[in-house]
């Protein structure tokens, strides 16, 4: 069987499939750990039924100012 009778129509050439390195496993990887902790926080959240709570004197953080611009810029 010669590659013209796998493939009568059509261009280009055959190349073969790359396999799986250490940077493919590491990917997948990473993605299983990231549904993992998105599972583990759901779970958390679900505790408190997805409310969360402020204290009542909690107040929030202000950004301080810039600081002036120098004179004789």
């Amino acid at each position: 069987m010669s590659l013209a009778e796998l493939k009568p129509e059509g261009r280009g050439v055959f190349v073969q499939k790359q396999r799986a390195n250490v940077y493919t496993v590491l990917l997948v990887l990473s993605l299983m750990f990231i549904v993992v902790g998105c599972l583990c926080l759901y779970l958390q959240m679900n505790v408190y039924q997805f409310k969360v709570k402020v204290p009542p004197g909690a107040t929030v953080a202000a950004t301080p100012s810039p600081a002036p611009a120098p004179p004789g810029g």
